[in-house]
């Protein structure tokens, strides 16, 4: 369905003329239908290359295909099928809920309200169609832009950082609404908090510093880390020595001593237990053996 070939994005120039901010370089994919989580810190780039499939910017190297269509020449070939959700999604401050779909659904071309009123209740906000969309709160401002990218029925859904700055109870709606639509089409999922990708992600491809590292499945991931996720009690005394040796994962104070997670290729230290990993702690693990091996 989508395939990038080598794609790269170099933005300003340096005083000899080379270009030289590389917010991209030479990412390569091949994607089809399900949840892909395109995960990395802030500034790995993801917002970069979504943009670029999203036929915001163009590439500065490299092909980005869509059903075999090169999109940089023929831009119209995604963006009919296309559903595009930005991390700084804005609301017209004199709209309705339901004025606000009736003119993306003008823009885009949609004549069926009836499916404007579906996907309202799709996103539980057939309830608010009257509402001032400016008065919503963060979590149903995301809902309602996932209902404005879902107009038209695209094959292939771009949600950029959808969770930052929702509470928990939004969060999980929200992912589990992603995870729903993954079913028949390709979502791509940016986000730096591993836990929104964690339970409904099918694929993961993982950033950094502009470079695709990784594109396998969390299963992957996951087995890859196991031995190398410890669980750990030592006393607090010896806590700040061992973590001068040691990748501290997470750590909580009880009765004077220290409960820990740890990433180590072994056995950290004397009582310490092979643990079973969470994503997040696995793909910490990951990067702190690349880290060590480029030691």
């Amino acid at each position: 369905m989508l395939e990038l070939r080598a794609v790269s994005k170099h933005f300003g120039r340096d005083a000899k003329g080379v270009k030289a901010v590389k917010a991209v370089e030479e990412v390569s994919l091949s994607l089809g239908q399900g949840v892909v989580g395109l995960i990395g810190h802030n500034g790995a780039g993801k917002s970069t290359l979504m943009g670029m499939i999203a036929t915001l910017m163009r590439p500065s190297a490299g092909q980005i295909l869509f059903d075999g269509a090169d999109i940089v020449k023929k831009p119209d070939a995604i963006r009919r099928r296309l559903g595009y959700l930005p991390q700084d999604f804005g609301v017209y401050p004199n709209l309705s809920a339901l004025e606000f779909m009736q003119y993306f659904a003008a823009l885009k071309g949609v004549r069926d309200h009836a499916r404007i009123r579906r996907l309202l209740e799709l996103v539980n906000l057939h309830d608010q169609a009257h509402r001032p969309a400016a008065s919503f709160s963060g979590g149903m401002k995301r809902r309602l832009g996932i209902a404005q990218a879902l107009l038209n029925d695209p094959d292939i859904l771009v949600v950029d950082e959808p969770t930052a700055g929702l509470d928990p109870e939004e969060r999980l709606r929200f992912r589990n609404l992603l995870s729903e639509l993954g079913f028949g089409k390709l979502v791509l999922l940016s986000t730096h908090i591993v836990s929104d990708v964690e339970s409904i992600a099918t694929e993961l491809a993982i950033m950094r510093f502009g470079r695709l590292v990784a594109h396998e499945t969390p299963d992957a991931v996951l087995r890859r880390a196991r031995g190398q996720v410890w669980a750990a009690s030592v006393p607090e005394a010896d806590y700040a020595a061992l973590r001068e040796r040691v990748h501290v994962l997470q750590a909580q104070r009880q009765e004077g001593r220290m409960l820990l997670r740890i990433a180590h290729p072994e056995l950290p230290c004397p009582g310490a237990v092979d643990a079973e990993p969470s994503l997040e702690e696995a793909l910490m693990a990951q990067r702190y053996a690349l880290q060590a091996e480029a030691a």
